[in-house]
């Protein structure tokens, strides 16, 4: 894996392509204030565009595009958007979103919370901001080529027909990802994100600001507890991740997860009219649209191979079994799409997969997504043995779902990608004197429980709430999580150790 990456690099410098892909992040803190006090620059704040509610403003701040070597001139623009404090009299300060992915735009979340999600203290005391990570939304997006990426490949090969064909994929995505993003593509990791926000927080002036990390947005936020623990007031950690396991155990840990949600999503088919296989066994229908899609793609005629595709197969299937497993309020949905699918129309299922459109915006969740991850995520897989041994471990573990999940697609999306493992995974060592607030519900069908606990133990000043329920993260339920969560954003009031909530 190594030698193939630094002949993929090799070529991307010797085609003219700029900043060869750095071999790892170098934690310079020192070079971010340097930069922004060199740089001179403020954030102006102004109208946002007709895509975002009319209560934000947005701007522009440009940083270096590589952290590492900031006095070169190229540099990265970040686009923010503020929902400003209503009671600027008893103004907190401003309080950072991130809504996770990699990929999320947290320009998106803070509009659609701004429109009225947030609670009203959280509206009025914050100007809350939405900073799009560098490569994603409104910064300097990463762009690839539709056709690369919107190519159907088999995930988990069989033979090595398959697996070369994974392998090419890969390449050829990435190949059009540096041909049409140039060399911010080898500068996505999160260590450089990180260091984006802190520069974005001094050029607002540099006061403690408060941070709200949602799944993705839990690693960013705990890494930059690492980095910048005197830039914190408050820190609370949604579905959280911990990137120091082992490929093999993260695989466990989020597969098993998957499994024991729709180990939920099955009994609470029998216990409520909500589902429409109440009355049927929603376990049997789930096998039968798997073993369904496994002989044959089953046909989504409502789907034109534009926006989502006009089949589903078996990878297909058990992929988006993950998605409708992040929200409870899902579970209706995804029933009729099996009664659907079981009756040959897997269009529901299809939807629920979308295809990138085109669109610079929305499409930066798929294009950065992968970029980041291929920079934050180990990924050392190299031949087809290695994926069949990962197959297996899903196929004992994780009977219903067989593995798939988004730690999967990272580690089998990222074999032949050419920028190197730059933040490399490890625990989070935090020596900040402010105790952080971790929340997680037991059945978080994407960041595992097993996840939350293991983080808890590297932070070490923090403290874990726990909802028992179904569900990725807690923050935008609006039940009693929710509210525990803003009392520590507002008053930095923590709850008890051990506390468990329903809500």
């Amino acid at each position: 894996m190594a030698s193939l990456a630094q002949l993929l690099v090799a070529g991307i410098a010797a085609a003219g392509l700029g900043n060869a892909a750095p071999v790892a992040k170098q934690y310079n803190t020192y070079a971010v204030r340097q930069w922004v006090e060199k740089s001179g620059q403020t954030i102006e704040w102004g109208p946002c565009s007709e895509q975002f509610s009319t209560n934000l403003t947005c701007a522009t701040f440009t940083v270096p595009l590589d952290w590492n070597c900031a006095s070169e001139t190229k540099t990265v623009e970040l686009g923010l958007v503020r929902a400003e404090a209503q009671d600027k009299a008893n103004r907190i300060g401003y309080l950072f979103l991130n809504p996770g992915g990699p990929g999320g735009q947290a320009s998106s979340t803070v509009s659609s919370y701004a429109s009225g999600r947030f609670d009203p203290q959280i509206r009025d005391r914050f100007d809350v901001i939405g900073l799009d990570p560098r490569g994603v939304g409104l910064s300097t997006p990463v762009q690839c080529d539709i056709e690369a990426i919107n190519k159907r490949v088999k995930f988990q090969p069989k033979t090595d027909e398959e697996f070369d064909a994974l392998v090419q994929y890969n390449k050829d995505l990435a190949a059009s990802c540096i041909e049409k993003t140039g060399s911010l593509i080898n500068f996505v990791d999160t260590i450089s994100a990180v260091k984006d926000h802190e520069a974005v927080r001094l050029a607002l002036g540099g006061d403690k600001a408060t941070f709200l990390g949602l799944s993705y947005g839990t690693q960013l936020f705990s890494q930059y507890a690492q980095l910048f623990p005197d830039g914190i007031r408050a820190i609370a950690l949604d579905g959280n991740l911990q990137r120091s396991q082992s490929e093999s155990s993260n695989i466990l840990i989020e597969s098993t997860a998957v499994e024991a949600t729709l180990g939920q999503f099955f009994e609470w088919c029998v216990s409520t009219d909500e589902c429409v296989l109440q009355d049927k066994d929603a376990e049997s229908v789930f096998k039968s649209v798997r073993e369904k899609a496994t002989e044959s793609p089953i046909p989504a005629p409502g789907c034109d191979d534009k926006v989502c595709r006009t089949d589903v197969t078996e990878e297909d299937f058990l992929f988006v079994t993950q998605s409708y497993m992040i929200s409870t309020r899902s579970w209706p949905g995804f029933a009729q799409a099996l009664v659907a699918a079981n009756n040959g129309n897997a269009t529901l299922i299809s939807q629920n997969n979308p295809l990138a459109i085109g669109d610079a915006y929305e499409d930066s969740y798929l294009f950065a997504g992968t970029a980041i991850a291929c920079q934050d995520w180990a990924h050392a897989s190299t031949e087809l043995a290695d994926l069949t041994e990962k197959e297996q471990l899903g196929l004992t573990f994780s009977p219903h779902v067989h593995g798939f999940c988004q730690s999967y697609k990272i580690q089998t999306s990222c074999i032949g990608w050419p920028a190197p493992l730059s933040n490399v995974p490890a625990p989070i060592v935090y020596k900040g004197d402010v105790t952080m607030l971790q929340v997680n519900s037991l059945y978080d069908p994407s960041t595992s429980y097993t996840w939350a606990l293991g983080l808890q133990s590297e932070i070490k000043n923090t403290v874990l709430l726990t909802r028992n329920g179904s569900g990725h993260t807690s923050y935008g339920l609006g039940g009693e999580t929710t509210k525990l969560t803003n009392a520590y954003l507002l008053n930095m009031t923590l709850p008890a150790p051990g506390t468990i909530t329903s809500t």
